[in-house]
């Protein structure tokens, strides 16, 4: 009996767990139904092997050579191709090729199964087995392999048979290729296996890092300094004033991430958001030299594509870059026809069109040749004095030399 001031009675926490056992019991009969279906569903169909997918007629546990190739499926399985997130591996009994054998009297069970690969596996591998009906008054069986993408399977100790003749030996290691095709992984292939996985955890710790990074800079710090910077721009109409606040912004272009990098593209845009007022030749130069040190490092220069795909957050980066080039481009072309403007915009948009050429980067490159072929044709619209030849022949040379690609290069180029 409950006290009286007293808490509630224990059976409560117990009516709770027994809740979430059904629950979870609930989940499990599930994903064993979609598994049973999934199952008949291949049968039907027989589907063909692949990474993920084999079948044999019976697991023969009996000899250490049929040992030994249960083994190595499993582990051809847990270990095929490496992606990740790395999807379960499905080993069915009691079919191949359209013929079916049923397994009841067999009497396989997932206890054993364990046993062996445990034994034989390192590290230890995550499995399940269940039967179903085959369809036809008998049973089939299927092993789940559940693999840890962040590791590589590989036998854990040797194996002999009768003869003294080796079955498995420590370290071997196989893997699946799309066509269910099992493969022994030669040492290369391990470390490349090896090099993958340290790499992309290498990755999501660094992934981590930067958020951390980036929510830091966004609250303060370099942000908040860009941001004092652009103030002082925006209250001032002296072009050596704003020269020098360019100047300021050199620094945090070059040496920090996305989130300043943008925060730098907005103060730059005063700048340029004034070229038809009249902009000196000394101010947009500042202000390309500013773009210049907001493309990303390490990209594999003008000469030959860059090492290492580029993200849409630097594509995203690179399009705000084209545009305030295009606020000074065609300002400079159609309003102030200064030719020294124009050549300051006509060699940032070089270097844009020659790095989205190189890199096979289709929709920006598109977008960037539209753009400053506009800004070129422009010249040749009739104001004040004329056309402007000049203005005209310097954009057209940037453009068709950023098309130009080096000899080792086999990127196409659209036409003009």
């Amino acid at each position: 009996m409950l006290k009286k001031g007293g808490k509630e009675p224990v059976v409560f926490d117990g009516n709770r767990r027994i809740r979430r056992a059904v629950s979870n019991g609930e989940r499990q009969s599930s994903v064993k139904t979609e598994i049973g279906g999934q199952v008949r569903r291949w049968m039907k169909e027989n589907t063909k092997e692949n990474r993920r997918l084999e079948f044999k007629l019976r697991i023969d546990l009996s000899g250490v050579g049929a040992k030994a190739e249960f083994i190595r499926d499993v582990i051809s399985l847990a270990n095929s191709e490496g992606e990740a997130p790395r999807e379960h591996g499905h080993l069915v009994i009691g079919f191949r090729d359209g013929e079916r054998r049923d397994i009841r009297g067999e009497h396989y069970d997932g206890a054993t199964f364990s046993q062996i690969l445990e034994a034989h596996i390192s590290p230890a591998v995550d499995i399940s087995y269940e039967e179903f009906s085959n369809g036809s008054s008998g049973r089939v069986g299927v092993l789940v392999v559940k693999p840890d993408p962040n590791v590589l399977y590989v036998v854990r100790k040797k194996l002999n048979d009768d003869k003294g003749n080796a079955q498995l030996l420590p370290g071997q290691c196989w893997g699946r290729k799309n066509a269910g095709r099992k493969v022994e992984l030669d040492g290369e292939a391990i470390q490349a296996r090896f090099c993958e996985i340290i790499n992309r955890r290498i990755e999501e710790v660094t992934e981590v890092l930067q958020e951390k990074i980036d929510e830091l800079e966004h609250g303060g710090g370099p942000v908040l300094e860009v941001k004092r910077i652009r103030f002082e721009m925006e209250a001032t109409q002296d072009w050596d004033a704003l020269e020098n606040n360019l100047q300021k912004l050199i620094p945090y272009a070059r040496e920090f991430g996305l989130v300043v990098k943008h925060e730098v593209l907005d103060a730059v845009s005063v700048a340029t958001d004034r070229t038809r007022q009249g902009m000196p030749v000394h101010v947009a130069q500042a202000a390309e030299y500013v773009l210049s040190e907001l493309m990303p490092v390490g990209w594999g220069g003008m000469l030959h594509p860059a090492r290492k795909k580029v993200s849409d957050d630097d594509q995203k980066l690179l399009e705000r870059i084209e545009h305030i080039t295009f606020d000074i481009t065609w300002d400079a072309c159609r309003y102030l026809r200064d030719l020294g403007v124009v050549k300051v915009g006509a060699e940032r948009y070089w270097a844009l069109i020659r790095f989205a050429t190189l890199n096979g980067l289709q929709r920006l490159q598109g977008l960037l040749l539209e753009n400053a072929r506009r800004c070129r044709d422009m010249c040749n619209e009739e104001r004040g004095r004329g056309t402007f030849p000049e203005g005209w022949a310097a954009m057209d040379d940037e453009i068709e030399d950023a098309l130009n690609l080096p000899e080792h290069s086999n990127r196409s180029v659209p036409p003009t």
